[in-house]
């Protein structure tokens, strides 16, 4: 298979922040709060990024976030292909201009998700119908994710149809707390249950606000999700119920865990059952949700199945 590989592009992309500052002004782009543009030049964490992805040649990359193609340049010189996503217009003109020689980059100027929590079919079209055309394929996303979608984005990608093996993100720190947050802290929530039971989640570095230009206000790291959606499908084979207990659960922080299924209202299901339900489970019924696991909210949604069905 034949791929244009891109050091002859190198200059292209901004790789300086005296390069990219010439480059945004020479389009008459300044970066906006609101769509969390911060941009990431640092050559070397570029290149840990894709060294901790593992891109290889059978690779296929989603990037959400083009922004000036730093990292969309390093995913072009490894990857089969890469599907790069940027909603800024401006931008997506930049980036395209910057790696119109690499022919196994495409970029595409959208919003990545069709709603709150679902990937726009388009790209989910494009991405599929390239993993069935290329054989032995695989599908990694890896972005220097835009802070202001980051749970959407993640929680899409996890509970979406999308055969996802891996995602290396940067994320703003509060977001990676919330990844990893244990039962009964602040930190804990939707996001903390459904990565955790989708997916094996390791820290991999913090970075420094110096490293992106304009400087954030907050600090980042950078985060692997090692996703196994068929172990996750087993482990909860009713996973419709399951994330509507755990979302109605932490919508619900104040009520008691009996309060908060109440809410429900599921057929079969009622103030009567319920004590036999979590005493069975081991579970006390004035507890509230947020102190549950990923096990105990697994086991619960499984009993509760059971009743219903």
């Amino acid at each position: 298979m034949s791929m244009v590989r891109t050091h002859d592009m190198m200059s292209a992309v901004p790789d300086t922040v005296s390069s990219l500052k010439a480059a945004l002004r020479g389009r008459g782009i300044f970066p906006g709060k609101r769509l969390g543009q911060s941009f990431l030049l640092d050559q070397n964490v570029l290149r840990s990024i894709v060294e901790t992805a593992g891109i290889c040649d059978r690779d296929i990359v989603l990037e959400i976030g083009t922004g000036a193609g730093s990292l969309t340049k390093h995913l072009g010189d490894r990857a089969r292909k890469v599907l790069s996503v940027e909603i800024d217009r401006r931008l997506c003109d930049l980036s395209r201009a910057a790696l119109d020689s690499c022919e196994n980059v495409h970029i595409v100027n959208m919003d990545v998700l069709r709603s709150k929590a679902v990937i726009d079919p388009v790209i989910e079209g494009r991405l599929q119908e390239w993993l069935e055309g290329e054989s032995g394929s695989v599908l990694k996303v890896v972005s220097n994710l835009p802070y202001c979608i980051s749970t959407p984005a993640i929680i899409a990608l996890l509970e979406g149809g999308l055969p996802v093996t891996l995602m290396v993100l940067t994320l703003q720190k509060e977001i990676v707390a919330r990844l990893v947050a244990e039962p009964g802290t602040k930190e804990y929530g939707v996001l903390s249950v459904i990565a955790q039971l989708f997916s094996e989640i390791h820290v991999v570095r913090t970075l420094p606000a110096g490293v992106f230009w304009p400087a954030p206000q907050v600090e980042s790291a950078v985060v692997t999700l090692n996703v196994d959606k068929e172990k996750a499908h087993r482990t909860a084979p009713d996973y419709k119920l399951l994330s509507t207990i755990v979302r109605t659960v932490f919508q619900s922080r104040r009520k008691t865990l009996l309060n908060s299924l109440l809410m429900l209202d599921l057929p079969s299901i009622d103030r009567e059952v319920l004590p036999g339900v979590f005493k069975k489970l081991g579970i006390e019924p004035r507890l509230r949700g947020e102190a549950l696991d990923l096990d105990e909210f697994v086991a619960l949604s499984r009993e509760i199945s059971s009743l219903i069905h």
